[in-house]
């Protein structure tokens, strides 16, 4: 098992409370009862889970609505205490959550998309999260605004732009990284470190 991520819900779930008060922490709660449920599952039920969980107990909401802020990236606590949150926060937070399930992070990647708008020809930048079996695969895609988890292949509104995750950076159909570095993703790095101060970091 490689980077394992590890969720201290205690520290997670009085972070929660502090901030935002007791009936959000209560998701927290729900969070870890349900991961404890999933694990030891096969991996695509844990992915229709994860998927599933976010969907019920999580709004979307643009973050000018939610942060009165253009592009803000919400820690799992943040988007808890909202309840509500974007395409970002929905897949940081699965990101998270299947990661502390022990899924290899080298097959989870945050995928940039341009997502089409009905049958118009017009897009709008989206993220969603990819799981990867093999460099190679057709990823399945965990979306916030699809209730399935639907093969890559299968969804040709979406158009990769880039994806990422801890290790590095990849452009459209590269099974290599383009960059060893995500330095270059201020938001990513900013969120990662203000996860550990909500108990959420790798297992050394």
């Amino acid at each position: 098992m490689k980077d394992h991520l590890s969720i201290d819900f205690s520290i997670l779930e009085q972070q929660v409370k502090l901030r935002f008060g007791e009936s959000k922490a209560n998701n927290v709660r729900q969070l870890e009862e349900t991961l404890s449920h999933l694990n030891n599952l096969p991996v695509t039920e844990q992915l229709e889970g994860v998927n599933r969980f976010f969907d019920d107990h999580i709004q979307y909401a643009t973050d000018d609505i939610v942060f009165k802020q253009k592009d803000y990236w919400a820690t799992p606590a943040e988007l808890f205490g909202h309840s509500r949150g974007d395409c970002e926060d929905y897949a940081i937070a699965k990101y998270v959550a299947l990661l502390h399930l022990g899924i290899d992070s080298t097959k989870l990647r945050l995928i940039y998309v341009k997502a089409k708008i009905g049958r118009s020809r017009v897009t709008q930048a989206h993220m969603v999260l990819g799981y990867y079996e093999n460099p190679s695969s057709d990823p399945l895609v965990l979306d916030s605004l699809v209730s399935n988890v639907l093969p890559g292949s299968q969804r040709t509104d979406l158009t990769p732009v880039f994806s990422f995750n801890d290790s590095g950076i990849w452009s459209p159909g590269a099974t290599k990284q383009v960059s060893a570095s995500t330095s270059r993703l201020s938001r990513w790095r900013n969120v990662i470190e203000r996860m550990k101060k909500e108990g959420i970091k790798r297992e050394s």
